[in-house]
């Protein structure tokens, strides 16, 4: 990156986690511009993400029950923006840990679960008009490391000790990027950030503003741990912060999940070459294709509530089954007695609240035979899944 218009090498030494000695370079990103020069197709590909962005906007508009939106799209991020990171742990698992206050057992799912609790926290704290900063970042960021799976340096704060980009336990000169160092130099260029991303910027769309925001925030590399899925939650945010978004409802990670490389590939060349256009377009491919999954991801949900409505009238079912069925999508795996605390019901009647809806194939038994029985909404799930 010798040479790079978007910043400069600067050099670093120490020692690494293996004790051994190191000299080598880091790159220090400059600040974001307030305009850039896009290839033509480039700005066509801006166009077309925020018109996607304006129609899952109007879906969140005219949406009843918001939660047809949020409770899907956050699990499945969850799922896969943790997945990037090397931590898998299978959905089904993760909306089953939603039902207790406790601990998963699998670490993995444990880890994917505190990032639904951060996300939570996230968007509740700009509701209520707290900016997006590196403060609140951190504070996610102590979160995330209270469940991560292994030791973590410098918990809850920007990082103190030199980080790498690359295979796990690669040296210095192994790395694929180098962030800066964790010096003033560091500090100087979170303050720039933050305070780019909590300006204006007329002559940027906002998915524009989000896809620059991201690279400066990855190419930074603020935090020991968690980087890649506190810059993805940040892409959320700062939509939400500008009036982009009204309600926290795409995913992008299971888009990047599947163009893993792709999206590596991109925010290191940015470095490399100065060239936005390559990292934009993906970025605003990534954001209209999640955008308008989104949205039809609602409509049918909403179908499937109609449907599932009807039935239950034309039986003349109500109370507590009812209720079920429209907490469903908030809550598609439950077992009888989360059924029974939940809505404050004796064992008879949660039971017979999920047989029938069992007999209707709203809910189905999982194939693991456990203690309690653990049911799943088929339907919602998979719309999880096409996120």
């Amino acid at each position: 990156m010798r040479g790079s218009p978007l910043g400069q090498l600067v050099p670093i030494s120490g020692l690494d986690e293996r004790l051994q000695e190191y000299s080598h370079f880091a790159f220090l990103p400059s600040p974001l511009p307030d305009e850039i020069v896009l290839s033509g197709v480039t700005w066509s590909h801006v166009v077309e993400a925020s018109t996607a962005l304006g129609r899952l906007q109007q879906a969140c508009s005219t949406l009843p029950n918001p939660r047809l939106l949020i409770a899907p799209a956050l699990a499945r991020e969850a799922v896969d923006t943790s997945a990037l990171e090397g931590t898998y742990g299978a959905l089904a698992d993760v909306l089953e840990a939603r039902m207790s206050d406790e601990r998963p057992e699998k670490r993995e799912v444990a880890e994917i679960r505190a990032y639904e609790r951060i996300a939570h926290l996230a968007f509740r704290w700009v509701a209520d008009g707290r900016p997006v900063t590196v403060a609140l970042l951190s504070d996610l960021q102590g979160i995330l490391a209270e469940e991560a799976v292994e030791p973590q340096l410098d918990p809850g704060r920007v990082r103190q000790h030199q980080v790498v980009i690359g295979p796990k336990g690669c040296s210095v000169y192994e790395a694929r990027y180098v962030p800066p160092p964790p010096d003033d130099r560091l500090q100087a260029g979170l303050d720039q950030w933050e305070g780019w991303i909590g300006s204006p910027h007329p002559a940027l769309p906002p998915v524009l503003a989000a896809a620059l925001g991201h690279y400066q925030f990855e190419a930074l590399h603020p935090f020991g741990d968690g980087n890649g899925r506190l810059g993805r939650l940040t892409i959320l945010l700062q939509l939400l912060t500008s009036g982009a978004l009204s309600e926290p409802a795409i995913t992008i990670s299971p888009w990047l999940r599947k163009h893993r490389d792709a999206y590596q590939g991109h925010l290191l060349r940015i470095s490399q070459t100065g060239d936005w256009s390559p990292w934009v377009g993906f970025f605003c491919q990534a954001m209209g294709t999640q955008s308008l999954a989104a949205v039809d991801v609602v409509e049918s949900l909403n179908e499937w509530l109609l449907g599932v409505r009807q039935e239950l009238n034309e039986r003349h079912w109500s109370g507590v089954i009812a209720n079920v069925v429209e907490d469903l999508v908030n809550w598609p795996v439950i077992t009888s007695p989360w059924v029974q605390t939940k809505y404050g019901v004796s064992a008879p009647t949660a039971k017979s609240a999920i047989d029938r809806l069992v007999a209707l194939g709203v809910l189905e038994e999982t194939e693991e035979r456990r203690h309690p029985r653990v049911y799943r909404a088929k339907a919602v799930i998979r719309a999880v899944d096409s996120l």
